[in-house]
């Protein structure tokens, strides 16, 4: 049976290391799927460096932040040595990020997230796990799903 392929934003890698967010447990649970490859998950390039930047900020950590070792470890035990692929962005990425970018009159800071989207269309990707539903719609074939709704499926298709 074909797995589920999933990329996942940035928020979603967050909470799962995050015990007292509201998120945490759906957020862990299929970070769990990844891990032990019921699903095949993916990250962006930028996922990873955006994730170092919130685990080591004391703001976005609630003055508990990892220190930059712990997180190197973190990272490198969970995402490097694992099932997930890392996606780089290719030359036709860029354009295709460009192309979105002008398409649906994007500005500012929501570059990023359309890069993400650029990703998923180059390299197939089935669903994105975000919390961040509204910053994907409208864009055809990108599926941006809450953790929840990813488990769901993942539980269906498993029974």
């Amino acid at each position: 049976m074909k797995k589920i392929r999933v990329l996942f934003d940035t928020n979603v890698l967050v909470y799962a290391h995050d015990e007292l967010a509201t998120y945490h447990a759906d957020s862990a649970d299929l970070l769990k799927l990844g891990i032990e490859d019921k699903i095949q998950g993916f990250l962006a390039e930028q996922n990873i460096i955006e994730l170092y930047r919130i685990l080591t900020n004391p703001v976005a950590m609630k003055g508990s932040p990892l220190t930059p070792i712990q997180t190197n470890q973190l990272i490198q035990a969970t995402y490097l040595n694992r099932n997930f692929k890392i996606l780089y962005p290719t030359e036709e990425t860029v354009k295709k990020v460009l192309d979105l970018a002008v398409n649906h009159n994007v500005t500012s800071a929501k570059i990023f997230d359309i890069r993400i989207a650029a990703l998923m269309l180059e390299y197939k990707i089935d669903y994105l796990a975000t919390y961040n539903i509204t910053h994907f719609q409208g864009i055809p074939k990108v599926n941006p799903l809450k953790p929840s709704e990813i488990l769901h499926l993942v539980h269906n298709s498993l029974n």
